[in-house]
């Protein structure tokens, strides 16, 4: 009995297995994809870099980024990427660290961005980048390479230049609106961020103007703006205005603010805008109100007690465009005279802006003051309009009243030579910085209606005469935007400057059509031609004369 019991008890689990292998089927299993491989490869020429200032340098103090897109190629997703970066050579200031991917899905393609952050240690140089992307599976992608130039750290200057004074008033004056104006420039490489300019007014001074404190973001080498300040002196404001203009920008160490010093009484003057912009390293040019010739004035011991000098400067006419800068030519001609060649100023009679009436007394007031003197000099300068006879080719001066179609209140030309040859004077130097085509000194047409400019007979020089003329023919008499001045007087007052007024009448002619010629075409991509023209009685003698 306990022999069948045994036999039942262990033939039954082989019986049971059997019946079990009889009835299992195959069954199917999806597997988790993060089990499975992924594939990560770069996509072709996807590898940027960018940089703040766009140069595809990494500067000093800036930030850039290196960027690239990868693509999961397998049948599994990524996890665990991460982007790896490291920097070698030229790498002093740079950071640069990994980045920690998302989930990278069969198919998906990402975009990869290493931020790379500079300071003031960074120098000149090549930066070495290896790039990849690291897979736990070892199916990330190989070492990409890329070699990038740094820039070490330049730094920006950013100053206040020369400023000037405008009012509707010849004289500043209390109760009187007032704009004092000041060129702001980055004077060196560097850009300049975050610039912030204060203006602090004395006591008795209203700032009109909504710019006690200006910021600016950013400027670049040699770029710079003009602050213009609108004010009003009271009635208790002193007699000398002081005025502090501070200057910061981001680094609180490379900006320069200025001191200005004004005295009620003393003239006014007349402002224009330069700019600059910077690609690379640049040249840079000085903004400034004041013109270097304005500037840098010689002072002689010269004392010219027989000379005898005309200076008529009209820019504002009544009812044609102004002259830009004419003003500024005959103040500053004067004071060449009166420095340089050292011309009394009893000597010298100046007419801004002078009427037809006032051209004509200026002549007979010389004969006047010259008949009484023994073969005295006379230097006649003009700046303004010239315009033509459309029938005779007659040139006139034009005063600041005359009407274009009334020939009869302008001055002819002629008229003027025959006035000044009459004169019982040893030299003439007559300065003409005006065109008598019809054109203006900002280009177009005097006269709309014509619309071409015409060749204008350029008058005979009288007596013992000598004319320096600013253009010839048909030409435009330019001006120099960014020098305050007729382009004309502004290279016969820059020979003058470097010669402190020892020059003769030939190497002055000679100076001024070279530099004339060269200049206009830079400027305007149109020739002016300056001539000297000397009247027969001199044509042998004159080239020797001098101004002192």
């Amino acid at each position: 009995m306990k022999k069948i019991i045994f036999g039942v008890l262990v033939f039954l689990p082989f019986w049971v297995m059997a019946q079990f292998r009889a009835k299992t089927q195959p069954m199917a299993f999806d597997m988790d994809a993060s089990a499975m491989p992924s594939n990560i490869n770069y996509v072709a020429q996807s590898l940027q870099f960018e940089d703040a200032n766009g140069d595809y340098t990494i500067g000093a103090n800036e930030q850039c980024v290196i960027r690239f897109q990868v693509t999961n190629t397998d049948d599994g997703d990524g996890h665990g990427c991460e982007a790896r970066i490291k920097c070698s050579g030229t790498s002093d200031g740079i950071t640069c660290l990994p980045v920690t991917l998302p989930r990278i899905n069969k198919g998906d393609t990402v975009m990869v961005e290493f931020p790379i952050v500079t300071n003031h240690y960074t120098k000149d140089g090549t930066a070495h980048f290896v790039l990849e992307i690291y897979e736990p599976n070892g199916l990330g992608t190989g070492e990409l390479t890329m070699d990038i130039s740094t820039h070490q750290f330049v730094a920006p200057r950013v100053e206040l230049g020369d400023y000037i004074v405008q009012s509707d008033k010849e004289n500043l004056q209390r109760k009187e609106k007032f704009t004092l104006q000041v060129p702001l420039q980055n004077l060196a490489q560097g850009i300049a961020e975050n610039v912030n300019v204060t203006i602090k007014c004395p006591s008795g001074v209203t700032l009109l103007s909504n710019n006690t404190s200006l910021d600016i973001p950013h400027l670049k080498a040699g770029e710079g703006e003009i602050i213009s300040y609108e004010m009003i002196a009271t009635v208790n404001a002193p007699d000398l205005l002081d005025f502090d203009i501070e200057v910061d920008e981001k680094y609180g160490k490379y900006a320069k603010g200025k001191h200005i010093q004004l005295r009620l009484g003393e003239k006014t003057t007349i402002a224009s805008t330069v700019q600059s912009t910077r690609e690379g390293d640049v040249e840079i040019q000085l903004i400034s109100l004041v013109s270097d010739v304005d500037r840098d004035i010689p002072q002689t011991d010269q004392k010219n007690k027989n000379t005898f000098v005309v200076i008529i400067a009209n820019e504002n006419y009544q009812q044609v465009a102004a002259v830009p800068f004419a003003l500024n030519d005959g103040k500053i001609f004067r004071q060449y005279c009166e420095q340089t060649l050292g011309i009394s100023p009893k000597h010298i009679r100046e007419y801004p802006n002078a009427t037809g009436n006032q051209i004509k007394y200026s002549v007979n007031l010389l004969r006047e003051k010259v008949e009484e003197y023994d073969n005295p000099n006379i230097i006649f300068y003009y700046a303004g309009h010239g315009i033509p006879d459309e029938q005779s080719k007659t040139a006139y001066l034009l005063p600041v009243d005359g009407i274009l179609n009334d020939l009869s209140t302008c001055y002819k030309l002629d008229d003027l030579y025959s006035a000044l040859g009459d004169l019982p004077a040893g030299q003439i130097s007559v300065f003409m910085d005006a065109c008598f085509s019809g054109s203006k000194r900002e280009q177009g047409m005097l006269a709309a209606a014509r619309g071409v400019a015409l060749k204008a007979k350029a008058g005979q020089p009288k007596g013992n005469m000598v004319v320096f003329s600013a253009a010839q023919g048909d030409e435009t008499a330019y001006p120099y935007s960014s020098k305050q001045h007729g382009m004309f007087t502004y290279y016969l007052l820059k020979k003058l400057q470097e010669t402190k007024g020892d020059v003769t009448l030939q190497q002055l002619g000679d100076y001024i059509i070279k530099e004339v010629r060269r200049q206009s075409i830079e400027e305007n991509d149109k020739k002016q031609t300056p001539c000297v023209t000397p009247a027969s009685a001199v044509a042998d003698i004159w080239q020797n004369w001098k101004l002192k």
